[in-house]
């Protein structure tokens, strides 16, 4: 088994931040709405990419991490279980603070941490990782991994159907019992 994880929405949460500067820009959202999938069909595609981009490139972001994510990735450690982050994301001095703010920096090491473009190329990356089992919080992105077998839509909210595609999970703690026990 080797695990793939996507960063924003699986890792980190950044919903209620989300909140807060769609609210600054005039727009009232719900939690549930704050998956990027969702968001982004209900804001003006600049209105959201400038949400997008002030979450991502600000080195002091609030946001925590989903609850439980240290504990299972201590678990991965200690039973040796391979683990990779593969991530979107560009920043990536940014994304260096966060994990040394957020305690991540203990797991992910520039060894097991991809930094990629596209949608296609975490796919390309996991495909040359020898990547089983991947959490991402986008179907889209779920949908590209065709090299993957084992695809889990991190869906704290309950927002997104069910799917042959993949399986459903709304926790660390769910993520727990379908990798470990």
């Amino acid at each position: 088994m080797k695990i793939g994880f996507d960063l924003d929405g699986v890792i980190i949460d950044h919903g209620a931040l989300k909140l807060e500067l769609a609210k600054a820009n005039g727009f009232s959202l719900m939690l549930e709405h704050t998956s990027s999938e969702i968001m982004k069909t209900m804001l003006p595609s600049d209105k959201y990419l400038a949400i997008q981009l002030s979450i991502y490139n600000d080195p002091d972001n609030p946001s925590p991490l989903m609850v439980g994510v240290l504990d299972i990735l201590e678990l991965l450690q200690k039973k040796e279980i391979p683990f990779f982050l593969i991530s979107r994301r560009k920043n990536v001095p940014v994304i260096n603070k966060w994990f040394q703010d957020r305690g991540l920096s203990k797991y992910f090491t520039s060894e097991n941490s991809f930094f990629v473009a596209t949608k296609e190329e975490k796919d390309k990356v996991a495909k040359k990782l020898g990547i089983t089992h991947y959490i991402d919080d986008e179907v889209s992105v779920l949908e590209k991994l065709v090299s993957v077998n084992h695809k889990f839509l991190f869906d704290q909210f309950g927002v997104f159907p069910k799917s042959d595609l993949y399986t459903k999970i709304s926790s660390w703690d769910e993520i727990k019992k379908q990798l470990l026990f």
